[in-house]
């Protein structure tokens, strides 16, 4: 009797849809953006990055030193050299605690020397909140003395950073949002302002949107060394990235040097 063929087997694999997350939900006033000017010129020096998502395996893992489980409360607390991963990303901290773990939308919070990573951007801080929906990263939430951002894969003397007192960022449209006290730069010019909203794949800037004024330095490119110049060979200064935000009157001060210190207009 000839073997009659396998039945075909069920796949125990579905797609998921995630569900659209910005951090875009208000529009900043017109009068407090960026002029078209600077922003041309803030991003010009940026190389351009296909607007495409980073690829991402199903599911998370996590370790550390120490582990306490709450069955009953559905709580995991984690503490020594923790690491969270997702695919190519991961959160790394000293402490953390994770609600609704089992679940596959589950809220985690983390403390002391936190780094995010993923495949666009690093970010550092104090303190951090993420979620993580249907098992994947969605969105973090960083604050700090200040918290810090820099994308990844930028070219050395254009290096795209920023600080500022929160810094949220969300993994699947690769915007990254900045308040309280913001200082952002491209690795050649510079912004102070107390929002700011940077898409890493459109690498398009939006700052603004509270009674406060941007302040803006920018620096053109300039192959003729000027004279009294300290500052690099072709001209420009260097980009001395403030050591907190806490100081606005030494912030301004930083500004003027800037400005003269052989890069200035």
């Amino acid at each position: 009797m000839a073997d009659s063929p396998p039945k075909p087997g069920r796949s125990r694999h579905r797609s998921v849809a995630l569900p659209e997350l910005t951090l875009m939900t208000t529009l900043i006033p017109k009068t407090k953006l960026l002029t078209a000017a600077f922003i041309a010129a803030l991003c010009a020096s940026q190389a351009v990055v296909a607007a495409k998502a980073p690829s991402s395996d199903a599911g998370y893992t996590w370790d550390a030193d120490v582990v306490v489980s709450d069955f009953k409360s559905n709580i995991l607390e984690l503490s020594g050299n923790v690491r969270v991963l997702q695919g190519p990303s991961s959160i790394e901290a000293q402490t953390a605690k994770g609600r609704g773990e089992k679940a596959e939308n589950s809220r985690w919070s983390f403390e002391k020397a936190v780094r995010i990573r993923t495949p666009e951007a690093d970010l550092f801080s104090d303190l951090a909140t993420a979620a993580i929906v249907n098992g994947q990263f969605a969105d973090a939430r960083i604050e700090g003395a200040p918290a810090r951002f820099e994308q990844v894969a930028g070219a050395a003397n254009r290096q795209v950073r920023g600080r500022a007192g929160v810094i949220e960022y969300d993994f699947n449209t690769g915007v990254v949002k900045l308040s309280n006290q913001v200082w952002f730069s491209n690795g050649k010019d510079e912004v102070r302002t107390d929002v700011l909203i940077y898409n890493i794949r459109e690498q398009r800037v939006q700052a603004g949107g509270s009674s406060n004024r941007v302040r803006g330095i920018i620096r053109p490119n300039n192959s003729a060394k000027p004279k009294n110049n300290s500052g690099g060979a072709n001209g420009s200064a260097a980009i001395v990235e403030p050591a907190s935000n806490d100081n606005p009157v030494e912030e301004h001060k930083d500004e003027q040097r800037l400005a003269t210190d052989g890069g200035g207009a």
